[in-house]
């Protein structure tokens, strides 16, 4: 039970991060289908205009061949006899070998006779064909069955899938091999004789052109130049895609057959595959198709199939890589939040402990002021009484006291207003620790030019020439801004009280400000000065670099200063001489880039 209830209050306190887990993992999912289905449509699209683009190359390519055919037809019309010379030097004009590769003979089969068409020219007459002159095709049946069809019809008719003898290639061991092909018919008439009905046109037949086709050669050529040569083509006689049909297959590979023993059909779609593996023991992406080609009424399958190097041209690992890349991501976010989570629950529980600590913190100052208040009022009426008594001796006895009498009562009277004035510096230091911040637009020049105003009046014996820079502004408490210009200018105005020209001058320092990045303003007097060794000590509280019989002061305004700036973010520092003046710069905002003590050595240096 303990450890069930763990795991609700993790799935209470989590529930956001695995929303966003679940959600991205969803996104992730349909990102990768509509990768995957825009794949597969490239792949489709690509496989299919090369089908449609090797279909309509070979219906050319075979058309061209037959327009050959018809062209010899036109030379029996054109002529009363046709000698063997003339054959063949109409078929030499054609240029076989380099425009018409795919014939193999072209020839002439004379009516001799009822049922007797021997092939009587053939071109060229190399040793393949010579054996040839002299052979009646009408006597083998399925020559028989295409040759009547052609006399019938008046048109080409193909014989389905036959063997032919051919020279064979270049290093081989015999001089003819067998290969697969057809055979052409294309029948001729007799001038002048009427044809129109197939009756007539049995009795006008002469004879018939002839072409031996070799399929590998009608086809090598142009199906290397019409199609992609990622996909493999095999062409079959008939719709059997079986290997007794098979006329052409590049790579001696008879996919279709492999295809019709795994989807058990006999024509259409074999295989289309768009998923890996589907379909294939290999398990790569393959597409495959059966189309049909009329070629002069004789139909032929041609089957498509994709290589192995297919799916290169397409991004099919791109799915996969949005698959992994989506769950990586959302993994990603599923951590991120969960930590914002976390994030958010322990800021809670530290925000609950500072509401806490601020809480005791409040009731502590609340106790430190009420305890301020009170010292305050109980040290101030014994020094009251003491300052008092000491003044009515000093008017009521005066006669009965000597000059050495009055001067200890005239001490007293001073030590006591002193002890008075550092009770009130001491309560104003422990306000501005205290106190809340309230920032706002600040304009800083005409704060100073009040101070300074203020000073002159307090000492209209003293002239002292005021140097305020005007137009600075800064964001800041205007109460605590007022407070630490005053001890600043005070200070200023308290050194130089000694010197005949006292010069005071307020202002930001620009060459400070662009190495800082951040603005420095300074105070700056021509004073009494200090030793720059004892420059830590100014800061600190009741630390005093003169005595008291030189410079009256407490020690408590520049550490008022410093808490100041420092609650604003800033810093606060000083340089000066013996005798020759000081300069307390300061900055109202966090992010000063230099360390003024490395600044005041490099100065020292350039001075030297």
């Amino acid at each position: 039970m303990r450890l069930l209830g763990s795991v609700m209050e993790h799935l209470r306190h989590a529930v956001l991060a695995y929303a966003v887990l679940l959600v991205a993992l969803v996104l992730t999912l349909l990102a990768s289908y509509y990768v995957r289905e825009n794949v597969e449509a490239s792949a489709r699209v690509r496989f299919e205009d090369t089908v449609q683009t090797s279909q309509e190359a070979i219906g050319r390519r075979l058309a061209r061949y037959i327009n050959v055919m018809f062209g010899a037809r036109g030379l029996f019309s054109a002529s009363s006899e046709v000698t063997e010379e003339e054959w063949r030097g109409f078929v030499n004009s054609l240029d076989l070998q380099e425009r018409y590769e795919g014939i193999q003979m072209m020839g002439y089969a004379r009516a001799e006779g009822p049922g007797s068409y021997p092939i009587t020219y053939a071109e060229p007459m190399d040793r393949a064909n010579r054996g040839l002159v002299g052979y009646d095709p009408y006597l083998m049946a399925a020559d028989r069955a295409t040759m009547d069809r052609a006399r019938d019809t008046g048109e080409v008719e193909l014989t389905g899938k036959t063997f032919m003898l051919t020279e064979a290639p270049r290093g081989s061991l015999s001089d003819l091999v067998l290969q697969k092909g057809v055979i052409a018919y294309l029948p001729i008439y007799r001038k002048g004789e009427p044809r129109g009905s197939v009756a007539e046109r049995r009795r006008a037949l002469e004879g018939y052109v002839v072409s031996y086709l070799p399929t590998d050669r009608v086809l090598e050529g142009i199906l290397n130049e019409s199609y992609d040569s990622s996909v493999d083509i095999e062409v079959y006689d008939g719709a059997g895609l079986t290997p007794k049909n098979l006329l052409y297959d590049e790579d001696g590979i008879q996919r279709a057959s492999e295809a019709q023993a795994s989807s058990g059909s006999s024509g259409g779609t074999f295989a289309e595959v768009t998923e890996l593996p589907a379909g294939r023991p290999d398990g790569r992406f393959s597409l495959g198709n059966s189309v049909p080609l009329d070629v002069e009424g004789r139909e032929w399958s041609l089957y498509f199939e994709t290589l192995p190097g297919f799916e290169r041209g397409e991004n099919t690992r791109l799915p996969l890589f949005v698959l992994l890349s989506g769950l990586g991501v959302s993994l990603l976010l599923f951590g991120v939040t969960y930590m914002l989570v976390r994030a958010r629950l322990l800021a809670e529980e530290a925000g609950a402990g500072l509401e806490e600590a601020n809480r005791e913190l409040e009731v502590t100052n609340r106790e430190l002021e009420a305890f301020s208040y009170s010292v305050s009022h109980d040290l101030r009426a014994p020094l009251r009484s003491i300052d008092g008594f000491s003044q009515i001796l000093l008017e009521d006895y005066a006669d009965e006291l000597d000059e050495e009498g009055k001067d200890y009562l005239g001490r007293v009277r001073a030590a006591s207003q002193r002890m008075g004035r550092l009770i009130d510096d001491l309560l104003g230091l422990s306000r501005v620790t205290r106190a809340a911040l309230r920032r706002e637009q600040v304009d800083l020049s005409s704060l100073a030019h009040e101070v300074a105003d203020g000073l002159r009046e307090s000492r209209p014996d003293r002239a002292v020439e005021f140097e305020i820079e005007d137009g600075i502004e800064v964001h800041g408490d205007p109460r605590l801004i007022r407070v630490a210009l005053t001890n600043l200018l005070g200070n200023a105005f308290k050194f130089t009280e000694k010197e005949e020209r006292a010069r005071i001058s307020f202002g930001e320092d620009r060459r400070l400000s662009h190495l800082g990045r951040v603005a420095v303003y300074y105070v700056r007097d021509n004073g009494a000065g200090f030793d720059m060794e004892y420059a830590d000590k100014l800061f600190g509280a009741f630390q005093r670099l003169h005595g008291a019989s030189e410079f009256e002061g407490t020690g408590i305004g520049l550490a008022t200063v410093q808490r100041i700036v420092r609650r604003h973010g800033g810093r606060v520092w000083a340089e000066g001489r013996v005798g020759d003046g000081a300069t307390f710069y300061f900055t109202l905002r966090s992010g000063l880039q230099i360390d003024p003590s490395r600044t005041q050595v490099r100065e020292e240096a350039e001075a030297r």
